[in-house]
C-alpha cells in the first residue's frame, strides 16, 4: 500500500510541475500578446484605446477574483494540479499590472515550494510534455474565445432585432395616430390594420432579440464563473456549446459530472484522495 501512495504522490506532482511550465510560458505570452494589443490599440484611435482599456479592466476584475483564493489553505487542499496550474497562469499574467495578482502569485510560488517542493523558476519539468500541455491548452483558450466571440456576435445581433422591434412598435403609433384623424371609415380600418400588422412583427422581432441577448449573456457570465473555478478552457467551450444546442445551464453540465471533492487532506494519504479526485488514478 505504501509503495502505490508514493507512486500516486510522484504522479500527482510529475503532473504539477509539467502543468505549472506550461502554465508560466503561457503567461508571459499573454501579457506580451495584451501590451502589444494596447500598443496597436493606441496607434489606431482614442476611441480604440480606451476600448480595449475597458475590456482588459474587465479582464483584471475576473481575474482579481480567480487569484483571491489561494491566500486560503481550504483551496490548497481541493484544489487539483490543473485548477493549481490556471490560477497560477492567471496570477502571473496580470503580476506587472496588477499588485494583487502579483500578491497571489509569490502566495502560490511559496505554497508550491513548501507543499510540493517546487520551484517555478525551475520545475525541470520533461520538455515534451510540458511542450504539449503547453499546446492544449492554448487549444482550450482558443476554443474558450471563439465562445465568447460568438456570444458576443449574438449580443449584437439581439440589439439589432430589439433596434428593429422599436422601429415596428413606431411605425405603429404613427398609423394608430393617423387612424384617428381619418374621417373615411375605410381608410381608418386600414390604418388600424397597418397599426396591428406592425405590432405584431414587434412582438415577433422583440422575443427573437430577447431569446438571442438572454442566450448570449448568460453564456458569457457561465463562462467568466467557470474559468473562475479553474475549469479549463476546452471544458468550458465543451460546456457553452451544449448550452446552445441543448438549452441547458452550463454549471449544471459541470455540477453534474463533477467528482465531489474531499473536506481536506494532509499527508500522502490525503494526497492520494486528491490525485484520485483530479482524475490520475490509474487502476
Amino acid at each position: 500500500m505504501a509503495e502505490e501512495t508514493d507512486g500516486i504522490e510522484e504522479a500527482f506532482e510529475g503532473q504539477l510541475r509539467v502543468l505549472v511550465t506550461a502554465a508560466g510560458q503561457i503567461a508571459e505570452r499573454i501579457s506580451r500578446a495584451r501590451e502589444e494589443a494596447s500598443r496597436r490599440a493606441q496607434a489606431v484611435s482614442e476611441q480604440a484605446a480606451r476600448e480595449m482599456k475597458e475590456r482588459f479592466e474587465a479582464e483584471r476584475k475576473t481575474a482579481q477574483l480567480e487569484v483571491s483564493r489561494v491566500h486560503t489553505p481550504e483551496w490548497w487542499d481541493r484544489a487539483t494540479p490543473e485548477q493549481m496550474a490556471h490560477t497560477y497562469q492567471v496570477a502571473r499574467a496580470w503580476t506587472r499590472e496588477d499588485p494583487e495578482a502579483a500578491r497571489a502569485e509569490q502566495t502560490m510560488r511559496n505554497e508550491f515550494r513548501s507543499r510540493y517542493n517546487l520551484d517555478v523558476d525551475k520545475t525541470d519539468a520533461n520538455p515534451a510534455a510540458v511542450s504539449a500541455a503547453r499546446q492544449k491548452a492554448e487549444r482550450d483558450r482558443a476554443d474558450a474565445d471563439a465562445e465568447r466571440h460568438r456570444a458576443a456576435t449574438e449580443a449584437a445581433e439581439a440589439q439589432l432585432l430589439l433596434n428593429q422591434a422599436d422601429q415596428e412598435d413606431r411605425r405603429a403609433d404613427e398609423a394608430r395616430l393617423a387612424a384617428e384623424h381619418q374621417s373615411d371609415p375605410e381608410t381608418r380600418a386600414e390604418r388600424l390594420a397597418e397599426a396591428e400588422a406592425a405590432g405584431d412583427r414587434s412582438g415577433a422581432i422583440r422575443e427573437d432579440g430577447r431569446t438571442v441577448y438572454d442566450s448570449a449573456e448568460r453564456r458569457e457570465g457561465t463562462a467568466r464563473d467557470l474559468e473562475s473555478k479553474g475549469i479549463d478552457g476546452q471544458t468550458v467551450a465543451t460546456r457553452m456549446r451544449a448550452d446552445v444546442s441543448q438549452a441547458r445551464p452550463a454549471t449544471e453540465a459541470v455540477t453534474g459530472t463533477k467528482s465531489k471533492a474531499p473536506n481536506a487532506r494532509k499527508g500522502r494519504s490525503s494526497r492520494a484522495a486528491q490525485i484520485q479526485n483530479a482524475g490520475l488514478d490509474r487502476r
